[in-house]
């Protein structure tokens, strides 16, 4: 891994330029969309201005992210990309540092003499699936391409000012994240290891792609905590008072109804993965022992080790209890009148207008949507029924279509238009039928 391209310009482009980067031996290559999209465009900008990236810190402790560096090469879009393909070196490494549902048509954007020179791909926030799907989308052009699954990103990067895109700031850092790769016994994971560790990330390295992808929470609990009643008039018609995502009915959209979809859901995704021949996921030491810890007092250790074997109404009891102990932070240190740091005050991010007028929808709960529904089509295309997901799914669709029945003077960006993914799901369609040899079309 030497020349390394970044199919991005966001926060989280930006910190992984800076981790990249430290290694002097990588040339750093950046390509994003300023022909369409304004935030590339102002980002372009801004960099031919100022000519580096900066990444800061928030937490002392997370010093090794930080950095200011110049890139070897900044991409307009993907036309300028490929328009100067001649002139310059070829990658052989691609990065996708943007959201999953947009893979596919990075990858279709891109040159084909470029896709033929590189050895591995990156999938950054990938969902159950995503590494198939691009495995498959490169079968012909570079059949033996490399792709390596993160479970998730490494932490929490935004922009500073938006005056100023050109500087991030890391504001969290995972203690888990996870990698897999397409190739036994890869390399490329090792090295990656070694880059992260000298930036104190820890990578642990998995025996495939999909074991990645599916130690992600998100998957797991963002759907039922963003795709309810409460959460979805939050987000699309605001709210009187302040309300937040993980707070308990009526601060937040937790009950003991968003608990039992979050249940379910779970359940529906561990079928999907033994279908898979991949591992369940205790989803209650998951989220006590790697995502957000609790005091030991809080659980029965055997109740986190058998989760998956107890009776559904303990499970949602024990979830229940999980997210009642992180109201506030269990570790902080309480004020002069026994009050802990205020852990679940995380708000809802609502629709926004664009600079150029066009409604958006946040990144929860479109990625989501995403997410979920690419799991659902996988479990059609293995014949598993998925109810959850499906109740989930169609409660988002009935209320974005009512938003835009309702609000039809409105301009409203792609993110609004409701799709089952129909390519992106059938090039998984193929991959199950080019890997696994499952008769698909029996179980329509």
């Amino acid at each position: 891994m030497s020349n390394v391209l970044i199919a991005g310009t966001g926060p989280v482009a930006i910190q992984l330029a800076c981790i990249f980067s430290k290694d002097k031996r990588h040339h750093i290559g950046m390509v994003g969309r300023a022909n369409t999209s304004m935030k590339a465009h102002d980002f372009y900008q801004n960099y031919q201005q100022h000519n580096q990236l900066e990444v800061s810190v928030q937490n002392k402790e997370h010093q090794a992210l930080t950095g200011q560096f110049t890139l070897h090469q900044l991409y307009a879009d993907y036309n300028n990309l490929n328009q100067r393909l001649r002139s310059q070196q070829l990658y052989d490494t691609l990065i996708l540092a943007c959201q999953a549902d947009a893979y596919r048509s990075v990858i279709e954007r891109i040159a084909t003499p470029i896709l033929k020179q590189l050895e591995q791909i990156i999938l950054i926030s990938p969902t159950i699936g995503s590494h198939m799907m691009v495995q498959q989308q490169l079968n012909e052009i570079n059949p033996d391409i490399e792709v390596i699954s993160f479970s998730t990103y490494i932490g929490d990067t935004r922009v500073y000012d938006i005056e100023a895109p050109h500087q991030v700031v890391t504001t969290g850092i995972k203690h888990h994240v996870y990698i897999g790769s397409t190739k036994q016994d890869s390399p490329m994971l090792k090295t990656l290891q070694t880059l992260f560790d000298h930036v104190d990330v820890c990578l642990t390295i998995v025996a495939t792609p999909l074991l990645a992808e599916a130690r992600n929470s998100s998957l797991y609990v963002h759907p039922p905590l963003f795709m309810n009643e409460f959460s979805m008039r939050t987000i699309l018609d605001g709210s009187d008072v302040p309300v937040y995502v993980y707070k308990l009915f009526p601060e937040g959209p937790i009950t003991m109804r968003l608990i039992h979809e979050m249940r379910v859901l779970w359940q529906e995704i561990n079928l999907i993965l033994q279908h898979l021949k991949a591992p369940s996921l205790n989803l209650l030491a998951f989220m006590v022992k790697e995502n957000y810890p609790v005091r030991e007092e809080t659980f029965n250790p055997y109740d986190i080790v058998h989760f998956e074997s107890l009776p559904a109404i303990h499970q949602e009891y024990l979830l229940y209890v999980r997210y009642s102990s992180i109201l506030i932070d269990p570790f902080s240190k309480p004020d002069a009148q026994g009050r802990y740091f205020d852990f679940s005050a995380v708000p809802f991010q609502q629709i926004y207008q664009d600079k150029q007028g066009v409604m958006q929808l946040p990144r929860m709960p479109y990625e989501d949507y995403y997410r979920t529904s690419i799991i659902q089509q996988i479990g059609k295309l293995l014949g598993i029924e998925t109810p959850m997901m499906d109740r989930l799914l169609k409660r988002y669709s009935e209320h974005i279509s009512k938003f835009i029945a309702t609000n039809p003077e409105l301009n409203f960006s792609k993110q609004f238009q409701l799709q089952n993914f129909e390519k992106d799901v059938n090039l998984i369609k193929d991959y199950f039928k080019n890997c696994f040899t499952l008769n698909i079309e029996n179980k329509k």
